[in-house]
């Protein structure tokens, strides 16, 4: 024989023609506390977001959708209008529900609830896609996130009422992993649990925002405290508890102290460098790797070349950022002078594992009337490591772009 959820059944309990009615705020809460079941809010604005109003009319009003999101469904509804006979019957709707506090950052936004009132987390309007079919799938995952953070709720207060700490502690980091709202105890209760921190999750949970970080280093070292710094900054590098992410966050850190600190140029370099190397494509690790191309690298498909790059006859520019492996095909570098008198340019090299693989040679001088070279590589087999170089014969650096052509 088939049960129904306790979703359908929530549905059933709204006897009287209220289950195809939106359901207020203390609706909605009284039916999560009655349930013991989560509570999600949409809140919209009806007069004014039409984003909101097609979410709210096509997606949180279908009969199902609260099935589908595990939880008791309700919807404020904030008005622009500051009068009226509108804005009054709405606010009376949205009693119970305060707006401070309560996460919203971005309309519409879905808040959810434990049936305690505890704030479990949010779905914020830039979270959102602005096709309905792919916003609903968003909001679904989110439903499966929050109940997943039930589902250990309830695990950690039964490891903490028989006293296993191994699993309290278990629970109380995979709640916190989910990316939903933290608990105000978390890091009380990392601590209680595993004083010595043994595991590494009391270093990893506790690490600042990057931005205070790498702001109290720079400023350590405009103040003339570089070493401290440093030495703090190295101590956290010792402990392997800090995932790539954050120790790409402290190799930034280090970089931006280093590049305050007269006479450490080459170790900013380093550190610049190892954020770009630690996790390439977070937010610290494009900056790690831009600082270093802008102040200390040689010129770059990224960014070009400076007047800081010399061009003294018979030397050579390695490019950077150049592909690393080559399919068998034909390629094009091309060079574009922004600025400076003249760059004399002899020709350009494509070498695998540091040996010679072509050798164009290709005179030519970039000028104002002049500016553009550009050299093709055919390439008839597989190259690995594989790097670029120019060929100089003197002139003005001046400024220019790079870019590399299939």
């Amino acid at each position: 024989m088939a049960f129904p959820s306790i979703f359908a059944l929530m549905a059933l309990s709204l006897a009287g023609g209220q289950a195809d009615q939106p359901r207020s705020f203390s609706s909605g809460r009284a039916l999560s506390i009655e349930h013991d079941s989560l509570l999600f809010v949409l809140v919209h604005g009806s007069d004014w977001h039409p984003f909101g109003e097609r979410l709210f009319g096509e997606v949180w009003q279908e009969k199902t959708f609260g099935e589908e999101m595990k939880g008791v469904l309700a919807d404020v509804d904030i008005l622009q209008v500051r009068d009226g006979a509108a804005k009054t019957a709405a606010d009376a709707r949205n009693k119970g529900w305060v707006k401070k506090g309560s996460g919203l950052q971005t309309y519409p936004a879905v808040l959810a609830y434990s049936a305690e009132g505890v704030l479990v987390g949010t779905c914020q309007g830039t979270d959102l896609p602005k096709d309905l079919a792919a916003a609903k799938r968003t909001l679904i995952t989110f439903g499966e996130t929050c109940a997943r953070w039930k589902v250990l709720t309830n695990a950690i207060a039964r490891a903490s009422a028989v006293g296993d700490k191994a699993a309290e502690l278990k629970g109380v980091v995979a709640r916190a992993t989910l990316g939903l709202e933290r608990s105000a105890t978390l890091l009380e209760d990392i601590k209680r649990l595993d004083p010595s921190d043994e595991a590494g999750n009391y270093a990893r949970l506790s690490f600042p925002k990057w931005t205070t970080l790498v702001k109290q280093a720079t400023d350590e070292a405009k103040a003339g405290k570089g070493d401290e710094a440093e030495q703090r900054l190295k101590g956290m590098l010792a402990n392997n508890a800090y995932t790539s992410e954050q120790r790409c966050v402290i190799h930034l850190a280090l970089g931006s102290a280093y590049r305050r600190w007269e006479g450490h140029a080459e170790q900013a370099a380093l550190h610049f460098q190892a954020a770009a190397q630690a996790d390439s494509n977070s937010v610290c690790g494009i900056a790690g790797r831009r600082l270093y191309l802008s102040l200390y690298g040689g010129p770059s498909l990224s960014l070009g070349w400076s007047k800081r790059h010399p061009v003294k006859a018979g030397t050579y520019w390695v490019i950077e950022d150049a592909p690393q492996d080559l399919e068998p095909g034909s390629y094009r570098l091309r060079l574009n002078r922004t600025r400076g008198k003249q760059l004399m340019i002899t020709g350009a090299q494509l070498l695998s594992d540091g040996k010679v693989q072509i050798d164009l040679v290709q005179a030519t001088t970039l000028t104002k009337a002049s500016p553009t070279v550009e050299f093709t590589f055919t390439v008839s087999e597989a190259l690995t490591k594989t790097s670029l170089r120019v060929l100089l014969n003197g002139g003005d650096a001046g400024t220019g772009t790079m870019s590399w052509i299939e």
